[in-house]
């Protein structure tokens, strides 16, 4: 009988080791339940998580596709399952699925950054091992449409052009996944789509060219169409005529006037410039000095200042239109004092 209890008492304390041994074998993973199979007891140091993610990326508006590799665990005939979870960076993290596959699409409430881990889940008995955390991997769901812009020979569409205008169409997509495809249709000629930024030339004369354009995130949030107005001017505005020029009120001008102003059939005269050199007789054109008046066609006076006072001078008039275009040289006046 003592005997007995001595082997008992052996057993127990065997055991209890194993157990001992058995829990402190992998701290990463745990068992949750009772196991009705005690001879067949995994151990927990080979339940591991899949060793990485292979992509994590926002395939449509909103979603997030996760995908990873198969865990190194040793399934045998045993349930394998893997438990998504779902947390801001840094986590926490929540479980937000269980699949027996190497993907998951999860679709959280609100659009922002979130991280990902995956864990291995599996069955023993009436319970089951849950590995650790494989290693995370943060991703976005957007469901925002970017902002498009566009620009005219890297600057502003507005005004007029003087030649063939190249037009981009690019996007800014904010906190979202980024910028996916631009579209154009230029001159209701079709609408065509590649990678954003896009780039397309708008030629020809007319005030009325037009480009709808449009875009969309790497996600398919699209935008809604724009359109612009491309207005280019090839033809050069008429010069001015009859230009005298006399010696002005202040000292150091010189009054430079005509009989007919400028002429622009399609973007309009913007001004005129003055050229202006020193001569006793008039030296040969074109001068290299001009000043520019803006909307003071002759015959109103164009007042060149800062001459040298009593030094005569020579003039003659250009007339510039709104898209830059500059007409042939006017007559040339003088020679004339300054006063």
């Amino acid at each position: 009988m003592r005997t007995d209890r001595i082997f008992a008492a052996a057993f127990v304390v065997l055991v209890s080791t194993a157990i001992v041994g058995f829990s402190a074998g992998n701290s990463s993973a745990s068992f949750t339940g009772t196991t009705t199979n005690p001879g067949q007891i995994l151990n927990t140091q080979n339940v591991a998580p899949p060793a990485s993610f292979t992509s994590a990326t926002s395939a449509v508006a909103g979603r997030i596709d996760l995908v990873w590799t198969a865990t190194t665990s040793p399934a045998g005939s045993h349930a394998l399952t893997y438990l998504v979870l779902r947390g801001p960076v840094g986590g926490p993290y929540a479980q937000v699925g269980t699949t027996a596959g190497l993907t998951y699409s999860d679709t959280p409430g609100a659009d922002g950054t979130y991280e990902y881990v995956v864990q291995t889940k599996i069955a023993q008995g009436s319970g089951f091992f849950t590995s650790g955390n494989s290693a995370t991997k943060s991703t976005k769901s957007d469901r925002t449409a970017p902002t498009m812009s566009a620009t005219c020979n890297g600057g502003s569409c507005a005004g007029w052009f003087n030649g063939s205008v190249t037009f981009v169409v690019s996007g800014a997509d904010g906190a979202g996944v980024g910028m996916g495809t631009a579209t154009t249709n230029v001159d209701g000629a079709g609408a065509i789509t590649s990678a954003a930024p896009r780039m397309v030339t708008v030629s020809g004369e007319s005030a009325t060219h037009s480009v709808v354009y449009s875009g969309a995130d790497a996600v398919s949030n699209a935008s809604g169409n724009a359109s612009q107005t491309v207005k280019i001017d090839l033809t050069n505005p008429t010069a001015a005529g009859g230009i005298t020029a006399a010696t002005g009120s202040n000292s150091g001008d010189l009054n430079v006037t005509g009989t007919s102003a400028g002429t622009d059939a399609l973007s309009g005269v913007a001004g005129y410039r003055v050229y202006y050199a020193a001569g006793n007789s008039c030296p040969a054109t074109p001068y290299a000095a001009f000043q520019y008046f803006a909307g003071n066609p002759p015959p109103t006076p164009l007042v060149v200042t800062g001459l040298i006072s009593g030094t005569k001078y020579c003039a003659y008039v250009v007339t510039v239109d709104n898209a830059g275009n500059l007409s042939a040289l006017s007559n040339v006046a003088g020679p004339n004092k300054a006063k």
